[in-house]
């Protein structure tokens, strides 16, 4: 690096960390009682919890009046807004939530557990019903709708409602349908204490108006570990890291697949260490699971190293991921992506020098060479030589004979020694012996 370049690469890397700094700190310290307000805003992930819970944290730390959440979500990641929810409740300072549009889903458990609700007119929450919707994952979401609406004396019928198709409630919801209400329906079925129009008009009807407003902003860190730890995001991430390792394997030397398949697993492990949901050692392991497929692809052998570089695989992308049930789903559709994808490389990339390792690519012939022969007799016992690769099928030399054989699941190069082991039918297995045959 020149001189020249010294000075712009500090300043990048100071503004780097000025970013990285939790947003708390960059606040100027006001005198007199304080609000702090957080926006809730797009898809419920691991990182938006993560912000949330420090921002929680924040307001206990200088003794803020009250926490105000404006939430405008779609929902997202329930174990996300679990946490949120967790974090809500734990708060000694009172928390309210501002619903500006709606609070659907994942959003409406997080509304929930606030201790006071205001709504905008034309706002709505609810619509909650968890994807899958088995029965196991159903009692579950709706028994932390139910648990959280007692604990704020809120109607658990109406909560369990936005989850549970089966609940009906006169006059609200008929079976076979999801709870979703509007600001009036919520505030005439205790849902919503207060309707306001605008941010200003709620703090006023929560009593916070004479305070000083203190806006939380997510940091550089947040802000990135947001957008990739979003489960649409984080997917495509790892299928297309997948999709350039196998792209990679298909092409000569180290290239351009090669590094976007580097950066996309980089950002997807990357995305939730930031979120703080994703362990080193998980990535490691993953590391090493391609590593491993990479020897098994190189090396001929029996199949240990690919087998434990899959198992390697499977457990650094399910650990990584929020929850194991995540992890799995994620891993399932890049698989699916990729295993698709493998015929229309093998078309385009098909004479790679490293596919003709991997796969019997040329045909042997009676003009190569190549006459084979099937016996009957019981060989067993006899020895000759490989003709062939046998991957594990290929010809071999017993005697004088050339003969179809077998391996027993294993790679024999051509040229190495043989014994015949036992035969099925007409079919010969061998195995590699220790001593060469004579005059072979």
């Amino acid at each position: 690096m020149t001189r020249a370049h010294i000075k712009p690469t500090l300043c990048l890397l100071l503004l780097f960390m000025i970013l990285m700094l939790p947003a708390g700190l960059l606040q100027a310290q006001s005198a007199g009682p304080v609000v702090r307000a957080v926006l809730v805003d797009g898809e419920i992930t691991p990182a938006m919890a993560a912000y949330l819970t420090g921002q929680i944290d924040l307001a206990n730390d200088e003794g803020a009046v009250g926490l105000l959440l404006e939430i405008r979500t779609l929902g997202g990641q329930v174990d996300a807004a679990i946490q949120m929810r967790d974090a809500m409740v734990a708060s000694s300072v009172p928390v309210a939530v501002y619903i500006e549009s709606r609070a659907i889903s994942a959003g409406a458990l997080i509304a929930i557990a606030a201790d006071t609700i205001v709504m905008a007119p034309g706002s709505h929450m609810g619509a909650a019903k968890p994807i899958p919707d088995d029965p196991k994952t159903v009692a579950f979401v709706s028994g932390e709708f139910r648990s959280t609406a007692e604990k704020n004396n809120r109607d658990p019928q109406i909560a369990m409602a936005m989850v549970d198709e089966t609940i009906a409630i006169e006059g609200l919801v008929a079976a076979g349908e999801i709870l979703d209400m509007t600001a009036q329906e919520a505030k005439a079925n205790g849902y919503a204490d207060h309707l306001a129009s605008g941010r200003a008009e709620a703090l006023k009807a929560l009593g916070w108006d004479s305070a000083t407003l203190v806006q939380g902003e997510m940091n550089f860190r947040h802000r990135i570990a947001q957008f990739l730890s979003s489960y649409t995001v984080a997917s495509i991430l790892l299928t297309v890291g997948m999709l350039a390792l196998i792209a990679e394997l298909f092409t000569p030397g180290f290239g351009v697949a090669g590094t976007i398949g580097i950066i996309s697993f980089a950002l997807y492990f990357t995305s939730g260490y930031l979120a703080g949901y994703t362990e080193l050692w998980s990535a490691a392991i993953f590391l090493a699971g391609i590593v491993l497929i990479i020897i098994e692809i190189i090396v001929p052998g029996f199949g240990i190293f690919g087998i434990s570089g899959l198992i390697a695989l499977v457990v650094g992308v399910v650990f990584s991921a929020p929850t194991v049930g995540q992890g799995i789903l994620t891993l399932m559709i890049a698989l699916g992506a990729t295993v698709a994808a493998i015929p229309i490389l093998i078309k385009l990339f098909g004479k790679s020098r490293l596919i003709q390792r991997m796969v019997l690519s040329h045909a042997e012939t009676v003009a190569n060479g190549y006459v084979h022969t099937r016996t009957e007799r019981d060989l067993t016992g006899q020895t000759g030589v490989a003709l062939t690769d046998l991957r594990p099928a290929g010809l071999v030399r017993i005697g004088s004979e050339r003969v179809d054989a077998l391996t027993e699941g294993g790679y024999i190069a051509r040229g190495t020694p043989v014994t015949v082991v036992h035969m099925q039918g007409t079919k010969v297995f061998v195995t590699t012996r220790d001593e060469p045959e004579s005059g072979s």
